[in-house]
């Protein structure tokens, strides 16, 4: 029978090893999940491994792994550029878009964006627990915030870049990736007062970034970022 509990853990796991958990994951485990001595529960990072707990004290477990379960899967590079949201739309944004298969986010200031920074730690727990809900093995990479003519810098010779703006009207995803499948895809999403003219002007010149549309409603940052991500991920199963 499956066991019935499943964590990710940030450290190096092998068969054989004795791992001690400690903390807030410790206190999850003891009182809210009630694991008991002898259970058997799923640990992952880079891979899946059961384990048997072995030892319980009041604020630590002592976990036996027993063996791998799952290899992890070889990912085509998910990245999303987006610009950092308030607090709570950003957490739905990493929670839903890692759910869906996003493995890397870099949040960018735009000219129009009114949260230069993120919580990277925050967000980091926010993709993990989405990553044990979904049953995924691999955290994402989620990276500083970065300015825009960065962002320009950075972008590499095989990546092709979706951006995601208002005034594109009828050019679909689904088509791009279909014309673009051997590329690394990537997917930008603009803050909620949209690009500014400037960075429109960089994103329509740029070689490596194409605009698309998502639809005629005009949508918020986080469920842009959302249906894009869903319609990459979508698409790409297609091709």
């Amino acid at each position: 029978m499956k066991p019935r509990n499943r964590i990710f853990l940030d450290e190096k796991i092998s068969t054989g090893k004795i791992i001690i958990i400690k903390d807030k994951q410790a206190h999850y485990l003891i009182n809210v999940l009630r694991c008991k001595i002898n259970e058997k529960i799923l640990i992952f990072n880079e891979g899946e491994w059961l384990a048997e707990i072995v030892g319980i004290r009041s604020k630590a477990i002592e976990l036996s792994v027993e063996k791998k379960t799952k290899d992890p899967l070889k990912q085509r590079p998910i990245k999303l550029y987006f610009s950092p949201l308030k607090r709570n739309p950003n957490e739905i944004l990493i929670q839903k878009c890692t759910e869906i298969g996003v493995n890397i986010f870099q949040p960018i200031a735009m000219e129009h964006t009114n949260i230069s920074k993120v919580n990277v730690d925050r967000m980091k727990l926010i993709s993990s627990e989405a990553i044990e809900q979904s049953e995924q093995l691999t955290i994402p990479t989620i990276n500083q915030t970065i300015a825009f003519k960065e962002f320009l810098k950075q972008i590499k010779n095989d990546e092709l870049i979706i951006a995601c703006t208002v005034q594109c009207k009828n050019v679909s995803i689904r088509q791009i990736i279909k014309d673009n499948f051997n590329k690394d895809i990537s997917i930008l999403i603009g803050p909620e007062g949209d690009f500014s003219k400037v960075e429109l002007d960089n994103i329509k010149s740029h070689k490596n970034i194409v605009e698309a549309s998502l639809g005629e409603n005009i949508l918020k940052g986080e469920t842009a970022a959302i249906v894009a991500s869903a319609l990459v991920m979508d698409s790409l199963s297609q091709c």
